[in-house]
């Protein structure tokens, strides 16, 4: 009976071991890619290379994903592979716990080997109660970041900011402010 407990008490601690060092110690990927769907609903014209409704999502390995809709889209090879320019854009970065960042744009630029995202042109942020409108946004897939430029105005549940350039880092979700020109100061109307 002693031996059992001995053996069982070895399966634990190697159990815990292993799950202590997954945790603490083994770097995660969090942009690796699980799948790629493009919708089985396009209307895609050879002649133009032109997408109607096209759809494009990525999901990662830690649950969150990103999904890009457009009313009509055009594909491009480039050196850099292909690169899809959209109209009547709609996206939706979520986390894994499922809040949302959902932004429309007019025009976006999709580059379907780095799947970094330029949109442009009246840009829409949303995000829990805050809204951001925007003339530039850029989502880094690599770095899992979105910069949000040119002509910011942000309008928050506390208040209002006008800037040049509004960051954000997906992963951590620290937001940074600031100006082009480190002399020019940020325009903050508290509502409180």
């Amino acid at each position: 009976m002693k031996s059992f407990f001995q053996i069982l008490l070895l399966i634990i601690m190697v159990v815990v071991s292993f799950f202590f060092s997954k945790k603490y110690f083994v770097q995660n990927e969090v942009e690796k890619l699980i799948s790629t769907e493009i919708d089985k609903g396009i209307n895609l014209k050879n002649t133009d290379n032109v997408i109607n409704k096209f759809k494009y999502e990525v999901k990662l390995v830690d649950n969150g994903r990103f999904e890009i809709k457009a009313e009509s889209s055009k594909v491009e090879s480039t050196n850099n592979g292909e690169n899809i320019s959209m109209n009547d854009v709609g996206a939706i970065f979520t986390d894994k716990i499922n809040r949302e960042i959902e932004i429309r744009s007019n025009k976006a630029n999709f580059n379907t080997i780095s799947n970094n995202i330029n949109f442009f042109g009246d840009i829409e942020v949303k995000y829990l109660n805050n809204l951001i409108l925007a003339n530039k946004l850029d989502f880094d897939y690599k770095n899992n970041n979105i910069k949000i430029h040119d002509n910011i105005f942000y309008k928050g549940t506390y208040g209002s900011v006008e800037a040049d350039n509004i960051e954000i880092n997906l992963t951590t979700k620290n937001l940074t402010v600031f100006m082009n020109n480190q002399n020019d100061k940020i325009k903050i109307i508290s509502n409180r």
